[in-house]
């Protein structure tokens, strides 16, 4: 007998996924859509049982606020897109603190240190924006901005880098934790 058993879609069951719904023509209504399906209940409705006028103004209220906040949440985005990127505009030239990433074991990038760098640039082509500091050849997403100037490693440890030490030379983040603690330096973990 045959085995027709059929394999699954993925190498590794327990990798991490995510699904998100996108609009198509089978889960989206557009107003004409709407218009139609009204008009073509009106014309098959029972004429011994006809349709309320409540029941039609409230249908077509409704989607009068469905299409109200389809259009504000496009505007929203945009507006938020358009402030994205005059936000990463402004960043050429600054002193910058950048999330340094590793995979874990799942997969998915999780910060361990910082990084203390200008920017040189800001790339607009890939949809949101990338930016690449000096003396570093990778692009970084806007995700990996931890904050503007030298901001304290809330990651890794900060006597492991060269890059931490403040303008007298010293490691900044070391030394006791209470001390740091009164100074605005520690850890998550000691917050």
């Amino acid at each position: 007998m045959a085995n027709n058993l059929t394999v699954s879609g993925t190498n590794d069951p327990y990798a991490a996924t995510s699904y998100s719904a996108t609009a198509n023509d089978k889960n989206t209504i557009t107003m004409t859509g709407f218009f139609q399906l009204l008009a073509t209940q009106l014309q098959n409705q029972d004429m011994t049982n006809p349709m309320d006028n409540s029941e039609i103004m409230a249908q077509m209220t409704q989607m009068a606020m469905v299409q109200s906040m389809t259009s504000m949440t496009d505007s929203i985005k945009n507006s938020t897109a358009i402030s994205t990127q005059v936000y990463a505009a402004s960043l050429v030239g600054q002193e910058i603190t950048v999330a340094v990433t590793k995979e874990n074991s799942y997969g998915q990038e999780e910060p361990v240190d910082v990084k203390y760098a200008k920017v040189e640039w800001v790339d607009f082509t890939s949809g949101s924006p990338t930016f690449k500091i000096e003396g570093d050849s990778k692009t970084y997403p806007m995700t990996h901005l931890v904050g503007m100037g030298k901001v304290p490693n809330p990651f890794g440890k900060p006597e492991d880098t060269e890059t931490d030490k403040d303008d007298d030379g010293k490691t900044e983040g070391t030394g006791d934790a209470t001390k740091n603690k009164a100074n605005g330096i520690g850890s998550i973990a000691t917050l």
